[in-house]
């Protein structure tokens, strides 16, 4: 079923799945790992994930995987990649051996975090903050590719990620996150 939004503006994806609703007792869960470096989280995140039978095949079905990228300022404050530690134990859970795509795009930093933001300002802050890495397209051109997030709220990281991926010639971008907010 597609809310009144995606029937007014389809989103790039061609599908997304969610494990978890965002609400108790993930919501505390995940924001412990994510905010709080409680990085014990890592393999029990990654195991919701690897034991969800869609989950397993959006993996199964991809060509390359990719995290939604951090700014780097982002991950200096934290001290570390999040999705790149959740998604490196999804693979060792799963056995899955797409080529994960670390480098081929880039974020520009955002003052204003995503996470704080309203819909109006996530979108006019995503204008341009993605940006393809050096030889990303040969990577990317033809390929399945499989978006990983922690938490879509709007959506629209997610839509002009696979916006940026779809024009650098990717054959269909999904995404599987963790959870999402309702």
């Amino acid at each position: 079923m597609e809310c009144g939004a995606c029937l007014r503006h389809p989103p790039r994806l061609s599908r997304c799945i969610a494990v978890l609703d965002y609400g108790y007792p993930w919501q505390k869960l995940i924001t412990r790992y994510k905010f709080e470096g409680d990085l014990g989280l890592t393999r029990s995140l990654a195991h919701l994930i690897s034991t969800h039978e869609q989950a397993l095949k959006c993996l199964q079905h991809s060509d390359a995987l990719l995290s939604v990228p951090a700014s780097a300022p982002r991950i200096r404050e934290r001290g570390f990649d999040h999705m790149d530690l959740l998604i490196r134990s999804l693979m060792g859970q799963t056995g899955c051996n797409a080529p994960v795509l670390t480098g081929s795009i880039q974020r520009r930093h955002v003052d204003l975090p995503q996470h704080s933001a309203n819909r109006q300002q996530r979108l006019r802050q995503l204008r341009g903050v993605f940006s393809l890495g050096t030889d990303a397209a040969s990577q990317i051109s033809g390929k399945r590719i499989l978006l990983l997030d922690d938490v879509m709220t709007t959506g629209a990281t997610l839509d002009v990620l696979a916006m940026c991926l779809l024009d650098a010639g990717a054959a269909s971008v999904s995404a599987l996150v963790l959870a999402r907010a309702t």
